[in-house]
């Protein structure tokens, strides 16, 4: 994904990294999923259908201010 490598709080470079989703002894990259959440007695969570994306996080190594994307592959 392109995007300004500058912070939009304080100007300082921004690196590309991601957020760690961990669970039952699994490791993944978070993702967004499309909708409002639906709760689920198995599995927590309904997704079955529902758009996925990967979401990558840009970091201020100035400041530390977190960036967010849900970007198409």
């Amino acid at each position: 994904m392109n995007r300004s490598s500058a912070c939009s709080k304080c100007g300082g470079s921004m690196g590309a990294g991601f957020i760690v989703d961990e669970g039952h002894g699994t490791r993944t990259v978070a993702k967004w999923v499309a909708g409002a959440p639906e709760r689920s007695i198995w599995t927590g969570l309904k997704l079955r259908g529902r758009e996925r994306l990967d979401v990558v996080t840009y970091r201020c190594s100035r400041c530390g201010f977190l960036e967010s994307y849900a970007a198409q592959r």
